[in-house]
């Protein structure tokens, strides 16, 4: 098959050496390209969040229904847009799966056993994109719930920067433990507002994926976030890792649209204040930990 992936960073790199193994013909493309092959089967998107919008609307393709598979995790600050509606603004007939779950893409690389999960809202092209992936050390399950593995994969970005500038804090186990639990819970109360079935949030691409980045020390958005809270301003903990940290556009995309929405959402509430209106990461630990108390559930 022959696959045209959009971005050559580490994720794109990744996923298109795994295919290569796996007898696919393979042509990567940065974002400065305006055009795709003739004979490109399927269009895989591994670009950064924020550059997605601008690349669709530049990108030329012979046929304007070629199926498109998302790597991508975040939301566009401009419009609050997931990858999933740019696609479908831009080329309505092209079949789309998401791409998502507990993958960093160094373990990729090094065929570490890995799980994801495919999300269209049909099973055919997600039975597709299973077998195009499908592997000896990758195993990828599919879901229906679009919605819900694309809120999960870009609401964990968010979350493991908090989980991050707890360990720069130096909380310990405990604090991190309950934190983690509660962004789930927010993660899912947003997610289900904006049409998502609670059970994905629980999955691979809700509850994994926030896992493994606000764990892992691999995770840009973990490792921005300790340097937050040891006291870094935001742009030299940003200069601290290469790449892009998906999370700061994120939780200011996320802000944005929550605005408008009677939904509660203090952790990532406070976290923008943090990136975005200077507030001392120890102030908004303990505004969190002032609020009124709750049910669990809630």
């Amino acid at each position: 098959m022959n696959i045209s992936i959009l971005g050559k960073g580490a994720w794109g790199l990744a996923m298109g050496e795994l295919l290569q193994a796996q007898g696919h013909q393979i042509e990567w493309l940065d974002k400065r390209h305006d055009k795709i092959s003739d004979g490109c089967e399927v269009i895989i998107i591994a670009l950064p969040t924020q550059a997605v919008r601008e690349v669709l609307q530049r990108l030329k393709i012979k046929s304007a229904k070629i199926p498109v598979i998302s790597l991508s995790k975040g939301i566009d600050i401009e419009t609050g847009q997931r990858i999933s509606q740019m696609v479908a603004l831009r080329w309505p007939d092209s079949p789309f799966v998401a791409l998502s779950g507990p993958s960093l893409a160094g373990e990729i690389r090094r065929q570490v056993p890995t799980a994801m999960v495919a999300a269209s809202l049909g099973d055919e092209w997600a039975s597709q994109v299973q077998q195009i992936f499908h592997g000896p050390f990758l195993r990828v399950y599919r879901s229906r719930d679009l919605a819900g593995v694309e809120w999960g994969g870009a609401l964990k970005n968010i979350y493991a920067l908090a989980a991050g500038m707890c360990a720069g804090l130096g909380l310990g186990e405990n604090s991190l433990a309950g934190l983690v639990t509660r962004s789930l819970r927010e993660m899912t109360r947003i997610a289900v507002h904006f049409g998502a079935q609670e059970s994905t949030l629980h999955g691979l691409s809700g509850m994994g994926d926030l896992v493994l980045t606000s764990y892992s020390h691999a995770s840009r958005n973990r490792r921005v976030g300790e340097r937050l809270g040891t006291g870094d301003p935001l742009e030299k903990a940003l200069a601290s890792v290469e790449g892009i940290c998906e999370g700061v556009p994120s939780t200011q995309a996320l802000h944005r649209i929550l605005q408008s929405q009677a939904v509660e959402a203090p952790v990532a509430e406070e976290l923008y204040q943090i990136l975005f209106k200077g507030k001392p990461p120890k102030q908004a630990l303990l505004s969190l930990l002032s609020r009124d108390p709750k049910e669990e559930r809630e």
